[in-house]
């Protein structure tokens, strides 16, 4: 519960706060202001949205739908950016025989070990997915839902999680898509890159209490014309382009919108994209979909087998 945990070959120490080691350089945010930020944001974030959210994992459930397979794969698994942990307590309840790793660098760390404190195959730690704190090839399976986009270097964020992979260790990952041919989406994305110059310095408890207020406006505008549209069909095409096509009530885009205008960064997609980032970080067996619900590549990708 307290103390810390020391390397023994140079020696620095991580502190262990409430329950959880903290295995990064607490520094590092200061040295980045975006990166900082993002921190502050999501710590928010998690704190606030934990104890409303469901036991259940909707994220990981819907990826496995996209890929029509489960992302738990072998006896060990690292949940990169774990968030309030809602997909780490989902895997490790649904296979009790597999330690998830659940792995976050904001405050949403405390969160998961609060929903995950009667599972001992989950074991919380704080630290970047740019820097993962586990030796290489000690894991079977790698995911990550919404995360690396978010970093300041995606490409070495995958890089870390190929890193700590046994061969033939499986990622199952969510990523934006640029939207670049959809331009009901690519136009307002365009204009939220603009508005996010002075959103992403607004306090993290303003911005998410007007994004309660802009759901509302978002909801009425795109979500519900988007289903009516959806059950007919000459317009079910156009349904799936509409941005926000997914909400389901009046404040369910709030989280999404905090997403928008509060990340200081923001990478997106194309399928080629995503294909060219896991070859770049050496996976093969690479397969791209699209989830249902919400716009955004799902992508698997494998670790070659030792020759």
């Amino acid at each position: 519960m307290a103390g810390s945990l020391a390397c023994r070959q140079c020696g620095q120490k991580f502190p262990i706060v409430d329950g959880v080691p903290w295995l990064f350089d607490p520094l590092t945010g200061g040295r980045d202001r975006r990166l900082s930020k993002t921190i502050t944001l999501y710590s928010h974030v998690w704190k606030s949205a934990g104890h409303n959210s469901s036991p259940g994992a909707a994220h990981v459930e819907g990826v496995e739908e996209a890929l029509g397979e489960s992302v738990v794969y072998g006896a060990v698994g690292l949940d990169a950016g774990s968030g309030a942990g809602a997909d780490s307590e989902t895997m490790a309840r649904r296979y009790p025989f597999v330690e998830v790793i659940s792995l976050d660098m904001s405050e949403g760390v405390y969160e998961t070990r609060r929903r995950t404190e009667t599972l001992s195959n989950v074991h919380v730690i704080r630290g970047s997915v740019l820097s993962i704190p586990l030796k290489s090839g000690v894991c079977h399976f790698g995911y990550s839902f919404g995360v690396l986009h978010h970093t300041t270097d995606p490409k070495r964020g995958l890089q870390e999680i190929v890193r700590v992979l046994k061969p033939g260790g499986h990622v199952s990952l969510y990523l934006y898509e640029d939207h670049a041919a959809n331009l009901w989406k690519a136009i307002p994305l365009k204009v939220v890159s603009v508005l996010r110059a002075v959103t992403t310095r607004l306090d993290a408890r303003v911005l998410s209490g007007l994004c309660y207020l802009l759901s509302l406006f978002i909801v009425m505008a795109f979500s519900i014309p988007a289903r009516i549209m959806a059950r007919f069909g000459p317009t079910q095409s156009l349904a799936a382009r509409m941005p926000f096509n997914f909400g389901t009530s009046l404040f369910s885009v709030q989280a999404d919108l905090v997403d928008r205008f509060g990340a200081p960064i923001e990478v997106r997609y194309s399928r080629d994209g995503v294909i060219a980032l896991l070859q770049a970080c050496g996976m093969t067996e690479i397969r791209t979909t699209r989830r249902k619900t919400s716009a955004g590549w799902v992508v698997r990708g494998e670790v070659p087998l030792s020759s």
